[in-house]
């Protein structure tokens, strides 16, 4: 990849992570956001693209911590496949981790049923990332998308999910979901080598 490619995901996965946060604001906090003055609203906004700007560098980040990752697994594991089988195993093992950690620090002897939903929701766009990657690219980049979106998007959401407000894990979800789909779906794109 170049330079000029990467300062293009760069910069683009940085606007859709301010549009994220835009979105949020626009969602959960319009009625605070219209309470007072025009400039009051304005400057509510440009935190919420600030901040969603930052949770983009978070998405980032994990994006490149991931390639790497990915790079070195194929050489220490001998076979393709293998790689592969860890990758479902850590799905599988995030998922139950994300109900049972979460339920066992803020569920107060309640119901398991609320801890559910935000591990579902992330397999759902996991899975529907993975199949329009692969509808893109090649069956074989169904798993290996599954598992960044679904492993590192927790991973990188973990601040959020410590909390038991529903505002504040959305709030972190929605721009990484932005970034997170934004940058494996134009991986292919910047990688293709020119003829």
């Amino acid at each position: 990849m170049s330079l000029r490619k990467y300062g293009w995901l760069f910069f683009t996965t940085l606007l859709l992570g301010g549009l994220g946060g835009a979105l949020v604001a626009l969602i959960f906090d319009m009625e605070k956001l219209l309470e007072s003055s025009v400039g009051n609203f304005l400057v509510g906004i440009l935190m919420y693209v600030l901040y969603g700007m930052t949770i983009s560098i978070v998405a980032q980040m994990g994006f490149f911590a991931y390639m790497t990752i990915n790079y070195f697994a194929k050489t220490i594991f001998k076979t393709p496949s293998m790689w592969k089988s860890v990758q479902i195993f850590l799905v599988i093992f995030v998922f139950f981790d994300m109900i049972y950690l979460r339920y066992s620090s803020l569920g107060e002897g309640g119901s398991i049923g609320p801890f559910l939903v935000e591990p579902i929701l992330l397999l759902i766009v996991a899975v529907v990332t993975a199949f329009g990657k692969s509808n893109l690219t090649n069956r074989t980049a169904w798993i290996p998308t599954l598992f960044f979106m679904f492993v590192v998007t927790a991973l990188e959401w973990i601040p959020a999910l410590k909390e038991a407000d529903i505002h504040s894990t959305l709030s972190m979800l929605v721009p990484l979901l932005f970034c997170n789909v934004w940058q494996v779906m134009q991986l292919h794109r910047l990688v293709k080598r020119e003829s």
